[in-house]
């Protein structure tokens, strides 16, 4: 081996060749006595420590090439990359195969750069979407805020009744695509769980048909949807469920270019629940419907650039229908002639849907004594005039040792509490209260542009009682205060 320029290292036992294993070794080879030494799972184990793109080559050498061969299928099941070398062995041979090995190997740790490379630039890339939609959440919120406040103030004049309602059909769909785009980042990561109940497909289909409707009517469109005569009991998480049909909706919406009706049918057929939605829409080529569901793919650049739109919505559909153990489809008879997605869930077994529906947000019994801790002035204060309109008590502070000072001054009802915080975080904000007031119930809330399921759980053990994402949709935060 060193005339050929090849650096070897000599074994007595398997188990020596194990401890040296690992993702720098070329090949390995095996003389077939050493096949039934004891420390043959010692090296299955070194082995399988390596990482998931590594085959490690091995060479085996022995008389019989049958027998051989039997062998290495019992000692290496999981092995694909083996070569057997008969008896008497000329060295040539033996440097012949190990310096493809070596190949082999050197292609495998380029595989190994490229996947370590590219989970790099997808931690990189999360790391820049939270950071992204954090920015674009904290602008939001004051906006949202503010046109709830002009809400309330109940300004009867149409123009500018008409651009609070722009408005907030603005600010949702900025809200929407923030969402998405984080939602496609946790789907490729696994990282979005199911809060799986028994629901009734029905009733969810209902809600998020009605949540459309004001987009749909501010384009002239109508919804129509067609129930099943019986109830669909199907084990799923209700949210996610009615973001799937919100999101086939909004699609419909937003490739139909002329007033139309968007149709919303669902029914049942064996073991399986299904909802459909079609449009008289643009329609597309049938041979393209399976490339809908890819990131980013848009049908139509333009008019998906005079309508809005990421091109992540189907994608989303696709992911979080999987989750379900379900399946979509997409059709259509060509371009012009509409569009219809169809939705497959499997139905429970047993019992029929038993939740209630949601009813509006309760509020507080009486007027609450709040306190808010938000470095961004606009969110701060246009929390602020939000809560007095609603009739509570209100003091506001710009960082985390002021906050502190008014919750010691006079301990209030409730805490709302920013997160990224200057000088003393969020996080310790609220474990400081629960330390200096633990005989005192005080409810904290988290306000946060930070909504992995990482930074919720983080602010619960932190002894916060809810994380509420921004920009928070008054009724939530009526529901918060209420505890």
């Amino acid at each position: 081996m060193r005339e050929q320029a090849l650096e070897a290292q000599g074994c007595a036992t398997l188990a020596q060749a194990a401890a040296l294993v690992d993702e720098g070794t070329g090949c390995l080879v095996i003389v077939e006595e050493a096949l039934a030494e004891e420390d043959l799972p010692t090296l299955r184990e070194a082995l399988g420590r390596l990482p998931a793109w590594a085959d490690l080559p091995l060479i085996l050498v022995g008389r019989d090439a049958g027998a051989l061969a039997l062998l290495a299928a019992q000692a290496f099941p999981g092995s694909g990359n083996v070569t057997l070398l008969g008896r008497p062995l000329a060295p040539a041979t033996l440097v012949s195969a190990v310096q493809m090995s070596l190949r082999a190997s050197a292609r495998q740790r380029e595989v190994g750069e490229l996947l370590a490379a590219r989970d790099e630039a997808l931690h990189r890339r999360d790391e820049f979407m939270a950071m992204l939609a954090h920015e674009l959440r904290n602008p939001l919120a004051p906006m949202r805020n503010a046109l709830e406040i002009m809400r309330l103030c109940k300004i009867e004049v149409p123009m500018v009744m008409e651009s609070v309602s722009i408005l907030e059909r603005q600010v949702g769909h900025i809200v929407r695509m923030v969402d998405d785009l984080m939602d496609v980042a946790r789907l490729e990561r696994g990282k979005v769980m199911l809060q799986r109940a028994r629901v009734d497909l029905n009733r969810v289909v209902a809600a998020a048909a009605e949540s459309c409707l004001p987009q749909a009517q501010a384009r002239g469109h109508r919804v129509a949807v067609h129930f099943a005569a019986g109830a669909l009991p199907v084990d799923a998480d209700a949210v996610r469920v009615e973001q799937i049909v919100c999101n086939l909706v909004t699609n419909a919406l937003k490739f139909t270019t002329e007033p139309g009706e968007i149709r919303v049918r669902t029914w049942a057929e064996g073991d399986d629940a299904f909802f459909a939605v079609e449009d008289p829409g643009i329609g597309f080529e049938p041979a393209v419907a399976a490339e809908l569901f890819a990131p980013f793919m848009q049908m139509n650049p333009t008019l998906a650039r005079s309508t809005g739109g990421l091109g992540i919505g189907l994608t989303i559909v696709q992911r979080l229908t999987q989750l379900h153990g379900g399946t979509v489809s997409a059709s259509s008879e060509g371009p012009g002639k509409g569009a219809r997605f169809i939705v497959q869930l499997p139905l429970a077994e047993g019992a029929s849907a038993t939740e209630t529906p949601a009813g509006p947000a309760p509020r507080p019994a009486k007027p609450l004594r709040v306190v808010v801790i938000e470095d961004n002035a606009d969110i701060r204060d246009s929390l602020r005039t939000l809560l007095t309109l609603w009739g509570h008590e209100v003091r506001t502070a710009a960082d985390g040792k002021r906050g502190l000072d008014l919750v010691r001054a006079a301990p209030p009802d409730v805490a709302l509490v920013d997160i990224g915080l200057p000088g003393v975080s969020g996080y310790q904000v609220a474990q400081l209260i629960r330390q200096r007031f633990a005989s005192r119930r005080i409810r904290l809330i988290a306000v946060t542009g930070y909504g992995q399921a990482s930074d919720r759980e983080r602010a619960l053990a932190a002894g916060f009682d809810a994380h509420l994402l921004k920009p928070v949709a008054p009724e939530a935060l009526q529901r918060e205060l209420a505890g």
